[in-house]
């Protein structure tokens, strides 16, 4: 439908471990890396449609899944986290 309309946008949310790999979180990193190759190059394929790819990188974001996880994240990964303050 974009396409046919010439103009659109595609929102991908990532995660900051997609911009800097993270301690103790190495499938999460890649597979969130992997979202921003993936924003890249289908932003080439569908920009002559005046369609547009925005990719958000969001911090840690407040959920029970952050909650357990932060019970056995290594202190490096800690460190980084606090530094960029929680998304709720």
């Amino acid at each position: 439908r974009m396409k046919q309309q010439k103009r659109g946008r595609i929102v991908l949310v990532s995660s900051q471990a997609g911009q800097l790999g993270i301690f103790g979180f190495t499938n999460y990193s890649s597979s969130k890396f992997a979202l921003r190759g993936f924003a890249e190059a289908l932003q080439m394929e569908v920009k002559p449609f005046g369609i547009y790819v925005s990719l958000s990188f969001p911090p840690d974001t407040d959920t029970p899944l952050l909650e357990r996880e932060s019970a056995s994240k290594p202190l490096e990964t800690q460190l980084i986290s606090e530094t960029s303050g929680l998304f709720s």
